[in-house]
């Protein structure tokens, strides 16, 4: 640079780095430290640009370095051992409030409202986000919105394992949820002396969504509903062909709906 004066020369060689590699943090400090002992650094383009550029760089390695910051892959290979150390750390805590607590960090961040203090002996902290250049977050908010994304999906899967502990007791005939569906529709007909149409109707339909086995025939399923229940079905021996799909449909499609968010 030309035309310096001899002062902006003497701290302009303070402000710039060493020509050892040293620690991001410890630059931050470095050159925090001497912004607030000398005023001018921010009054004095020559000085303050420099300045502004060691923060934004040693900041986005310092930062890359904090788990709030974490790419996605890292994060994911570390999830574990975040969760589990959250948990120990804060009484009476799960993995839910981590989860929370990790994607209220992210907004933080995609909002660009995140701040950082760099702490200096014998003077206030200074607050170092408000140097940064104008494209600092980008990278950050594209993993933050990657990562919500990973947590959200990650909660909706552990809730629907969650939700898989259907009633089976007779696996050998019903497949997944399909004994839930079949007893959550009987009761529709409880008062019904013989129920041959409607479960007709429900053991077709059964079949048709993979939720009966289908390695049974139709006569050893009848059988087994009437020995087991003791389902009245007439005299008939076997069941019908003929039914009202329109009266049993909504009725089948109202109960199964509570279960199609389960994976089979």
């Amino acid at each position: 640079m030309k035309n310096l004066t001899h002062y902006q020369r003497r701290v302009l060689d303070k402000i710039l780095p060493p020509l050892k590699k040293t620690e991001p943090y410890t630059e931050l400090l470095r050159v925090c430290l001497l912004f607030r002992k000398i005023k001018e650094i921010e009054d004095d383009p020559v000085l303050f640009d420099p300045f502004k550029t060691i923060i934004n760089n040693n900041l986005y390695f310092h930062l890359k370095s904090k788990e709030e910051f974490y790419d996605l892959e890292r994060f994911k290979d570390v999830y574990k051992i975040l969760v589990e150390e959250f948990i120990e750390d804060n009484i009476d805590a799960d993995e839910k409030d981590f989860v929370e607590k990790y994607i209220n960090s992210q907004l933080k961040i995609i909002d660009k409202i995140f701040k950082y203090y760099i702490k200096i002996d014998g003077y206030e902290s200074l607050e170092i986000t408000q140097f940064v250049q104008k494209d600092f977050f980008e990278e950050f908010i594209r993993s933050s919105k990657k990562k919500i994304e990973f947590l959200n999906n990650l909660s909706s899967e552990k809730l629907n394992a969650k939700v898989i502990s259907y009633e089976n007791p007779y696996p050998e005939y019903f497949i997944s949820y399909g004994y839930e569906i079949y007893k959550e529709f009987t009761q529709y007909f409880r008062e019904v002396k013989i129920v041959l149409a409607p479960q007709s109707f429900l053991i077709d339909q059964l079949i048709k969504d993979d939720l009966i086995n289908k390695d049974k025939t139709l006569i050893s399923i009848f059988n087994f509903l009437e020995e087991e229940f003791d389902t009245n079905f007439g005299t008939a021996n076997k069941f019908k062909s003929d039914f009202s799909r329109k009266r049993y449909l909504p009725i089948y499609k109202l109960i199964k709906k509570r279960y199609d968010i389960i994976p089979k």
